[in-house]
């Protein structure tokens, strides 16, 4: 009985200093691309924290952070759960051909009810054509993909309550818009937004919801990168799940003025290529979400100003708005703290886009300033 106990007492001496014996002889590590955080690289040993208890937590994240082949670990440890056939891993559910799916929420009714307000008041009360696409989420349309276990009910009643708001709007309704393309690639296997082929979808019911000529898909070329993993996947992690082609249209105007504002930095692109080469693939539509993104282009099929209150599912759009309007705002509220109608006021726009994923609109407390 004795012999056991040691043997278990050096077994958990190992497990505690084998991380800090690495932390010595091998680099240590600061970040983590694939979970987009900070790891817990030192621990400082103090009285006070080992009184409060904080001490032991951090001792225990250190050593979640830097046990050797760490990553190899968990990959390993997600590839078991699927083959046990756990439900989910991470609030991510595992479904057919390798599809991920996010976990159902719980969205705050008053939050949920205020945005929905503040889109209607968006479209009510302004005097200028305003269109409206909400996204909707990838289980609700690539229902052949789910696991047997997951029926997205929830999910379906939040979209179907949205719809029924907009129907007055003219918003087209995304379902019935994105499904009878779900063979053709729409929706990422490993992250939670559309493709630029599933956006395309979407830019075009949007435009001939307000009767206006969509750009021709035909027209662009696919550019591939292979080795894209996305949110779903930073949280599911594992071998089984893999990576997936990330595939892109660049926009046709061969002169286009991009300007950041709160930076004050002016482009001439928007697909950032330098981006495909790390995690964030996604990112390379338009460098990532910022406040405010002004785009000119000469070329655009309509001499329009338009804006585009969006969140990230706007921007795998951008290509094809770009080359329809001769002036895009992209205006992300998460960042922009100015009063909407003095912006709307000083910059003489022609039409306005709302363009936002099913969980902004339950969730995201910023599209209560729409209405302001």
């Amino acid at each position: 009985m004795i012999k056991n106990k040691r043997i278990y007492l050096i077994i958990l001496l190992g497990l505690l200093f084998l991380p800090l014996l690495s932390n010595v002889l091998l680099e240590k590590r600061i970040f983590s691309d694939l979970e987009n955080r900070y790891l817990t690289s030192t621990v400082k040993i103090d009285k006070d924290l080992l009184k409060s208890g904080v001490l032991a937590e951090r001792l225990e994240a250190f050593v979640q952070d830097q046990f050797p082949l760490r990553e190899s670990f968990i990959n390993l440890k997600s590839d078991l759960e699927v083959l046990l056939q756990k439900k989910e891993n991470n609030g991510i559910y595992y479904g057919k051909d390798g599809y991920l799916f996010g976990k159902a929420k719980n969205y705050q009714e008053t939050i949920f009810k205020k945005n929905l307000d503040a889109l209607i008041a968006v479209s009510d009360e302004s005097s200028l054509p305003v269109g409206i696409f909400i996204v909707p989420p990838s289980q609700l349309v690539l229902t052949e993909h789910l696991p047997r276990y997951y029926t997205p009910l929830k999910e379906g009643k939040y979209y179907e309550e949205i719809m029924k708001i907009l129907k007055p709007t003219g918003a087209p309704h995304g379902i019935e818009v994105l499904s009878p393309h779900r063979g053709e690639g729409i929706y990422f296997r490993t992250d939670h937004h559309w493709t630029q082929r599933g956006a395309y979808e979407g830019y075009k019911a949007l435009m001939e919801s307000m009767d206006l000529q969509p750009v021709k898909l035909a027209s662009y070329e696919p550019v591939l990168v292979e080795g894209f993993q996305g949110t779903f996947y930073s949280k599911f992690r594992g071998n089984i799940a893999g990576s997936e082609p990330f595939i892109y249209y660049e926009a046709e105007a061969a002169d286009l003025k991009v300007y950041y504002p709160a930076t004050e930095v002016q482009e001439d692109r928007i697909i950032f290529e330098e981006r495909l080469s790390t995690r964030d693939k996604y990112a390379a539509y338009l460098n990532g979400n910022d406040p405010l993104i002004e785009i000119r282009n000469e070329d655009a099929l309509y001499d329009e100003k338009v804006l585009v209150l969006k969140d990230s599912n706007a921007n795998a759009m951008s290509p094809f708005l770009v080359d329809t309007f001769k002036e895009v705002h992209y205006l992300d509220l998460r960042y922009f703290n100015l009063p909407l109608s003095e912006y709307l006021e000083e910059n003489g726009f022609d039409r306005v886009l709302c363009i936002y994923g099913m969980d902004s609109v339950g969730e995201d407390e910023n599209l209560i300033k729409l209405a302001k």
